[in-house]
């Protein structure tokens, strides 16, 4: 693989994410705060940022870091779940800039590298709850399952979630995982974002080599679209088309009107889950 590509594994993706989210502060009319994007992307997440297309690129990462922020606010009120997890989560900073309750338990997993890295950068810095941090390699399926195990006893209600996540996996990996969450029976609702078969081809045309190289291409877009969870034990709760989402939030791409009328139905955006 060239080493000079910024992407060398999935956990490189949160640059470009965490660049986008910077981009959203700093604009006036910012739908979200993020203070801490910017040093968190550094120059990596500014040439991750290029090679996929530039600031207008952004806008999905946008809207999906609103509704994500709105269903996890949603969840704790509703649900009174007591635990976050948050699988592959990157460079993430919700439990520093959202208002959760004191007494809610965050845990973040993810490799080493990336977990590290954050908590340098964010050395002195306290979250708005308890926060802890797992370095996992959430492909160790047994370390994984045993995990998950450990915090299904410690925990009354649990919301999982995995943005940017489910995308990189193969359909056998997603229902796998779907499959060893259901089993937690303290594991009520998980959030995550899907994409359209239509949408997984447009995004494969730019640097396939590169990103399959580094293990990092999409994958998982399923023809049942949220139907495909069914038979792994999850219902939908809740569904949040991105091009909707993009119109009602005014960050809109080129030509969405033409994008939202022939949308596959929920096949692309955010979903809520809860076990059946």
């Amino acid at each position: 693989m060239n080493a000079s590509f910024p992407i060398q594994n999935i956990s490189d993706t949160a640059y470009g994410v965490a660049i986008y989210r910077a981009i959203e502060s700093e604009r006036p009319d910012a739908l979200f705060c993020d203070r801490f994007a910017r040093t968190l992307a550094g120059k990596r997440g500014e040439q991750i940022m290029q090679i996929g297309g530039g600031e207008s690129a952004g806008w999905l990462l946008v809207v999906r870091t609103c509704i994500i922020d709105r269903l996890i606010l949603q969840s704790i009120e509703r649900e009174g779940i007591d635990t976050v997890l948050n699988l592959g989560a990157g460079l993430d900073t919700r439990p520093y800039r959202l208002s959760l309750p004191a007494s809610l338990r965050w845990i973040e997993v993810d490799l080493p590298a990336i977990l590290e890295y954050k908590q340098q950068q964010l050395a002195g810095e306290s979250p708005n709850c308890s926060l802890e941090l797992v370095k996992l390699d959430l492909t160790d399926l047994a370390a994984s399952h045993a995990f998950f195990t450990e915090v299904n006893a410690t925990a009354k209600k649990v919301l999982v979630i995995t943005e940017g996540l489910v995308v990189y996996l193969t359909s056998e990996q997603v229902a796998i995982l779907a499959i060893a969450l259901h089993r937690q029976n303290k594991f009520h609702e998980w959030i995550l974002d899907v994409i359209s078969p239509l949408e997984l081809k447009l995004a494969r045309k730019k640097y396939v080599r590169e990103l399959t190289a580094a293990n990092s291409i999409q994958q998982f877009a399923p023809e049942a679209g949220t139907n495909f969870f069914l038979t792994c034990g999850w219902e939908v709760g809740e569904f949040c088309s991105s091009l909707e989402a993009a119109h009602e939030l005014n960050r809109e791409p080129p030509f969405n009107w033409i994008l939202r009328r022939f949308a596959p139905l929920k096949q692309d955006g955010i979903i809520l889950l809860r076990r059946i």
